[in-house]
């Protein structure tokens, strides 16, 4: 399989050389996991713990090498990722001292699950509102714009993080 890193190198990876995912935690460095998120930013510090040909890979990758071939392992691995890459978007969406401001209680840090918990808390917030905004700016069109197929039967979206995805594709817009 082929695999672009963000320098433009085109790695041809061999199965045989992708490493099982990683035993890793990120719950007391999130500046760390940050740096090796992607590297493609400001933020690549040019380290992983997964290192294929002499390249760091990019904790944003993991899912491109595990998504063939080792998909047992990557089991174990995927909603650790996925917490991940909530965290780093939310971590980067100021500075860090945001970040901790907003996920800290009387100057201390919060507790990284009561972090992802937060994050968790605030999607679905979020998504709530954007399906609410598509029911009122779609109207009657509602129906026939938010659907999804399934066994040959086309269905109405009804979870709000579906209708939410939806919504930003058809407008490319989040909360007005």
């Amino acid at each position: 399989r082929l695999l672009q890193l963000g320098d433009g190198t085109i790695l041809q990876v061999d199965a045989s050389k992708i490493p099982d995912p990683p035993a890793i935690s990120f719950v007391h460095d999130i500046p760390r996991l940050n740096d090796m998120w992607d590297d493609h930013t400001e933020h690549w510090k040019g380290l992983s713990v997964i290192v294929i040909c002499s390249h760091p890979i990019a904790v944003e990758y993991w899912p491109l090498l595990y998504c063939y071939g080792k998909q047992q392992q990557w089991q174990g691995t995927k909603n650790k990722w996925n917490d991940w890459r909530v965290i780093v978007e939310h971590y980067r969406q100021g500075s860090p001292e945001q970040f901790w401001a907003t996920f800290s209680v009387k100057g201390e840090h919060m507790k990284y699950t009561t972090i992802i918990q937060k994050l968790c808390d605030i999607r679905m917030s979020v998504d709530s509102h954007l399906a609410e905004q598509a029911r009122r700016e779609f109207g009657a069109t509602f129906d026939t714009r938010f659907t999804y197929r399934r066994g040959g039967q086309e269905y109405v979206m009804m979870k709000a993080s579906a209708i939410a995805k939806r919504y930003i594709e058809l407008t490319g817009k989040g909360l007005a």
